[in-house]
C-alpha cells in the first residue's frame, strides 16, 4: 500500500480514489466528498481505498483474516468519523474524478 503527492493530489497505487489539497491543510477526499478533511484523515481514507480495492469479493467472507482486516478498516474509518461498513460501501460505490476536466470540476 502506497500512497503518494503529486503537487495538490493524493493517490494512491491500488485505488482510483483521490485527495485533493482543496486550500491549505484541508483536503476533499473522493470517498467522502461532502466534507473536507485534514491531511491525517486523507491519508486514512486512501488506506481504507487501498485495502478494500485489494481484497475486493473476499472482505465478505467469513474468517479471521478478515475480520482482521475489518478490524484494520474501522481503525481508519473512525479518524473520518464513519465505521467500517460505511466506509467500504463508500469506498466500492463512489465514483472519482477520472480526467483532467472532471477533477477540475470536482476541486470547485
Amino acid at each position: 500500500m502506497t500512497i503518494y503527492r503529486e503537487g495538490q493530489w493524493l493517490t494512491a497505487t491500488r485505488t482510483g480514489h483521490v485527495a485533493y489539497e482543496h486550500e491549505q491543510g484541508m483536503w476533499r477526499l473522493s470517498l467522502l466528498p461532502e466534507q473536507l478533511v485534514t491531511v491525517s484523515q486523507a491519508l486514512a481514507g486512501l488506506a481504507i481505498a487501498e485495502v478494500v480495492d485489494q481484497w475486493g469479493p473476499l472482505l465478505w467472507e467469513s474468517n479471521p483474516n478478515t475480520a482482521m482486516v475489518w478490524k484494520l478498516i474501522g481503525m481508519h474509518a473512525r479518524t473520518l468519523g464513519l465505521d467500517a461498513l460505511d466506509a467500504v460501501i463508500r469506498v466500492q460505490q463512489s465514483e472519482w474524478p477520472m480526467t483532467a476536466a472532471e477533477r477540475a470540476e470536482w476541486t470547485r
